[in-house]
């Protein structure tokens, strides 16, 4: 009886040891995605090549490309078809 316990255990800790790595890793992933966002925006806002040497430019522009957040879902909840209208 006690070897089926040690082996039931066993089993349970392998796959709670899997999860905590699973969490780790996607926790991880989630910060470096942070960190590279906020270095972008700190590249951005600290360019030294300045349109007309004015840099309320960097504030207005439309024009940069701001790489959406990895983890967001872009879609719309409401709708069934989860298309991104």
């Amino acid at each position: 009886m006690t070897a089926q316990s040690t082996i039931e255990f066993t089993f349970a800790v392998v796959a709670i040891m899997f999860l905590i790595y699973g969490m780790v890793m996607m926790f991880r992933w989630a910060g470096m995605d942070l960190a590279n966002r906020r270095v972008m925006q700190d590249k951005s806002l600290t360019m030294t090549n300045l349109p007309n040497g004015d840099p309320a430019a960097q504030l207005n522009n439309d024009s940069d490309y701001i790489s959406p957040l990895g983890a967001v879902y872009n879609g719309n909840i409401t709708d069934g078809n989860g298309s991104n209208d």
